[in-house]
């Protein structure tokens, strides 16, 4: 049809385009976690925040002419007002013939359970473990199959006690239990310069989901 584009140009568009953003967030990973900044006090959009800030000054990124905007409000054609249309943490966006589009939304994980120094109404908040790897589950993987979140995008891990192999093994356990082995996560190189905790998991649709282990233990006391 006039003025369609030829799938594979769609494709290898897209694979660049998810790949140039995969090459960003490991670079500000990796300067963000050589500031020894994050610690187990930390929210998730205080994190997102030191990333996002540090995207903006990277120089692949203005060279590649990718735009980075975060919590992006995801607007469909239905009933919900604007309000109650869904974020995601993550939209990376760049521009040829139309624009192009990928997505990443970060959740924070723990090994085991601890206290922080941040208070709440009972003193000091508690941080429950094994919440965390169902919370991802249920508002990272789930939001994607669903639908609530775009699959041309990745989940992010902000990992900030305990070693991300238990921590994969106890997202693996959760999963069983809710008899999801097969969708369990499996690590698998994405050809990162200095980054190599990356997952895989395999689903009905979309077939695969990308993880990023954004490990910031060692900067915890």
């Amino acid at each position: 049809m006039k003025g369609s584009l030829n799938p594979i140009y769609i494709n290898s568009t897209i694979q660049v385009l998810e790949k140039r953003c995969l090459v960003l967030l490991s670079e500000v990973y990796n300067v963000i976690k050589s500031k020894n900044l994050i610690s187990v006090d930390w929210v998730e959009e205080d994190i997102s925040k030191e990333l996002i800030n540090c995207l903006k000054s990277n120089r692949n990124r203005i060279a590649w002419k990718i735009r980075v905007e975060p919590e992006h409000r995801l607007y469909k054609a239905d009933n919900l007002s604007a309000s109650k249309s869904p974020r995601i943490d993550f939209c990376f966006s760049t521009w040829t013939d139309t624009e192009w589009e990928f997505f990443a939304e970060a959740k924070n994980l723990v090994e085991s359970d601890c206290d922080t120094n941040r208070m709440g109404k009972n003193g000091k908040i508690s941080i429950n473990a094994n919440s965390l790897c169902k919370r991802y589950i249920r508002t990272g993987i789930d939001n994607i199959l669903s639908g609530k979140y775009p699959s041309n995008g990745c989940l992010i891990g902000y990992i900030l006690q305990g070693k991300a192999e238990n921590i994969i093994s106890a997202l693996n356990s959760c999963l069983y239990n809710l008899n999801r082995e097969s969708e369990r996560l499996n690590q698998q190189s994405f050809g990162l310069i200095d980054f190599e905790s990356c997952y895989i998991s395999t689903h009905n649709s979309p077939s695969l989901m990308k993880h990023l282990m954004f490990d910031f233990t060692s900067n915890t006391v």
